[in-house]
């Protein structure tokens, strides 16, 4: 009995997928998606290849800022 129980809820799964893949193709819905995803690398790219601008030295002052800040509080937190 659990063996069969099984076998249709993998079944129903692999049905439910299914379906869920040629809904979405037919739908072009991975086609949207996929076009969301190459134009965000492709602005990401163009940003990467700019010229060094004020964009690049924030960017790299917040990603140096959060260890900062952390290791001032681990400082703090162990000073008491």
């Amino acid at each position: 009995m659990l063996k069969s129980a099984r076998a249709i809820i993998v079944l129903g799964l692999i049905g439910g997928v299914s379906l869920a893949v040629i809904i979405g193709w037919g739908t072009g819905f991975f086609a949207s998606i996929a076009s969301i995803g190459v134009d965000l690398w492709n602005d990401f790219m163009g940003w990467i290849n700019s010229p060094l601008g004020w964009e690049h030295v924030l960017a790299g002052a917040g990603v140096l800022s959060v260890p900062v800040i952390v290791f001032v509080l681990i400082l703090a937190i162990a000073d008491g």
